[in-house]
């Protein structure tokens, strides 16, 4: 019952800051280069842990608190994957020829980042940053396999059994990032840049002694519209 008292009284006082406030609604989308960190004993057998690029969309909001900070979620769309190379070389009449094969696993996601977003000027131009954590949730993958003996082939493309036991579909982590909103009208543009890491892993498989974790950059644009 003390608690309820403290929670009604909390929202005596928030409810109306929000409710007099102009809340800001938005649509997104760019880009989400991501790689894995490997921890185990496998991670001195793969060669190349390289970088893969995927797309990210969604939908947020912006409720302001005080002052110019401002409280953020979203909703978003995100690929996030990785690349795994391994190759040689042969000399051929002193020519060298590279042979290699190449695995690129790709996952989407739905994801939920919770942000407080800290702006430090009015006008037409506003620089900003944000941060907070994010809540994933992992719905669909593939691994494509390519080879290459002077030009690349591509092997084939399979499904991920994300739902496999092995496989952690929930992904915790944080973003933090910096941006500059625009004027346009009644509307405003933005363009923003961030650094995302999970903290928890997304495969591990304590057979071969190998745990996968996501970190990646978001380079996103997108338009909010004041109610």
């Amino acid at each position: 019952m003390k608690r309820l008292s403290i929670l009604a009284l909390i929202a005596m006082f928030v409810m109306p800051c929000f409710a007099q406030a102009q809340i800001t609604f938005g649509a997104h989308g760019g880009f989400h280069s991501n790689k894995v960190q490997i921890k185990g004993i496998s991670e001195s057998w793969v060669p190349e842990n390289g970088y893969w690029t995927g797309v990210t969309a969604g939908l947020h909001a912006e409720f302001p608190m005080l002052g110019r900070l401002a409280f953020r979620p979203e909703l978003n769309y995100i690929e996030k994957g990785f690349r795994v190379r391994e190759g040689f070389e042969f000399d051929l009449f002193n020519i060298p020829i590279p042979i290699g094969a190449e695995a690129i696993t790709r996952v989407q996601y739905i994801e939920i980042p919770l942000q407080l977003k800290y702006t430090f000027t009015d006008g037409p131009v506003q620089p900003y940053i944000f941060g907070g954590p994010h809540f994933s949730y992992a719905v669909d993958g593939q691994i494509d396999l390519k080879a290459n003996f002077i030009l690349d082939f591509n092997i084939g493309s399979y499904d991920l059994d994300v739902t496999n036991d092995l496989y952690n579909q929930f992904e915790v982590g944080a973003i933090a990032g910096a941006g500059m909103t625009f004027q346009a009208g009644r509307s405003n543009l933005f363009l923003q840049g961030s650094f995302q890491h999970g903290f928890t892993n997304m495969l591990d498989d304590p057979i071969i002694d190998i745990r996968l974790r996501n970190s990646g950059f978001n380079v996103t644009a997108g338009i909010q519209i004041p109610f």
